[in-house]
């Protein structure tokens, strides 16, 4: 059984409110027989620099555990070194673990110029599960997706009765232009990121992918991204683009540095 653990960085928000430019979904998948053991070493790196094992570890959390930074963090460090060690052993971890991820981008200008009464994270949504359906496929296995029904500044409380209706119709009775998901078992299930090591994983690689896109750099630009995010993202025959990574709408892709040749 394969689990996708879901999260997104960005939001819904309307440009002209100060939203975000992109919103980006990103689905870490793992196999159940080796939760347990990036559990177990994700525990043990917690508490050893935090002295608990349930406390959430999150990018913003990371990135502004840094002192030299003014921005607050649950995980703030008072000393250089010891946050420097910190994240060398962060990077060591999300780099030797096994996962695959997939990452939907949605430029939320465009989308909404093509479809101005929409919901960006619906069609991002379809985009990843349909990906996670083909990922299946392949491994000729089985998969559920678990997603935070609280996170960040998009609120899923408001969509999530929403999302259940489009996974279950992806499962069984797809709209004309989806495809369909039997792989997918059990309907979407929610559980919140503080008590769920895969989604703080999906978050951490996650935000990576949104800051190269957010602030229109090349990917060799952001070492988060090259190193962690670039690694871990799912390739077939070495092409990234609408594979692992899914850019919509496509038409703006020559705007943007990242796919610069």
């Amino acid at each position: 059984m394969f689990i996708m653990y879901i999260d997104e960085s960005g939001n819904t928000i309307p440009l002209s409110q100060k939203g975000t430019k992109f919103l980006v979904l990103t689905g870490c998948v793992i196999h159940e027989k080796i939760i347990p053991r990036i559990e177990a070493k994700f525990r043990n790196i917690k508490n050893k620099y935090f002295q608990s094992s349930d406390i959430e570890i999150k990018s913003n959390f990371l990135r502004y555990a840094n002192p030299d930074l003014k921005e607050s963090s649950p995980l703030k460090l008072n000393d250089r070194e010891k946050y420097d060690n910190f994240e060398a052993e962060m990077t060591r971890f999300l780099k030797s673990i096994q996962v695959t991820l997939y990452s939907v981008v949605i430029d939320k200008k465009n989308y909404w110029k093509q479809y101005p009464s929409q919901n960006p994270y619906d069609i991002a949504y379809v985009f990843l599960i349909e990906r996670f359906q083909k990922y299946l496929e392949e491994e000729k296995g089985y998969g559920i997706a678990i997603i935070d029904p609280r996170e960040g500044q998009v609120e899923k409380h408001f969509i999530g009765l929403e999302l259940d209706k489009i996974h279950n119709k992806l499962r069984w009775n797809p709209e004309e232009f989806w495809s369909k998901c039997p792989n997918i078992i059990e309907r979407l299930l929610f559980s919140t990121s503080d008590k769920t090591v895969g989604i703080q994983l999906a978050d951490l690689y996650c935000y990576p992918i949104f800051h190269v896109f957010e602030y229109n750099k090349k990917g060799d630009e952001y070492w988060r991204y090259n190193e962690l995010s670039l690694t871990k993202l799912y390739k077939q025959e070495g092409i990234l683009d609408g594979f692992g990574l899914k850019f919509f709408p496509d038409k703006t892709k020559k705007d943007l540095r990242f796919f610069e040749a």
